[in-house]
């Protein structure tokens, strides 16, 4: 992640991310990068951390800002970061809670 190109920087975080070994050094290393002369390089950092299931993805994604318009690449590692958060707050176990409008006899059922 110290390498001089990055594209080198960039791909070893995307192999930390998505490898099985979650050691915190590798969280570390990832962290290191965050404020990486390289856009890419950041939001690889950001899509590893969340991966690993570590809240400084949060920070780091809302200072990066929404994806740049039109770029698959950068919605896929800020969507990372989404699913960490939807995990995190446990999002997944809860089925929404269903909210009745009234007035006018609306009977509608919303979830």
């Amino acid at each position: 992640m110290a390498d001089p190109d990055a594209v080198v920087r960039k791909t070893a975080c995307r192999v930390v991310a998505e490898g099985r070994d979650h050691d915190p050094v590798f969280a570390d290393a990832m962290a290191a990068v965050l404020d990486d002369t390289d856009r890419l390089v950041q939001l690889a950092a950001v899509y590893g951390l969340a991966l690993h299931d570590d809240e400084r993805c949060v920070e780091a994604a809302r200072l990066l800002g929404p994806p740049q318009r039109g770029s698959l690449e950068e919605e896929g590692y800020l969507d990372a970061v989404w699913r960490y958060e939807w995990r995190r707050d446990g999002r997944w176990t809860s089925p929404p809670v269903p909210v009745s409008c009234s007035g006018a006899g609306n009977t509608a059922q919303f979830e």
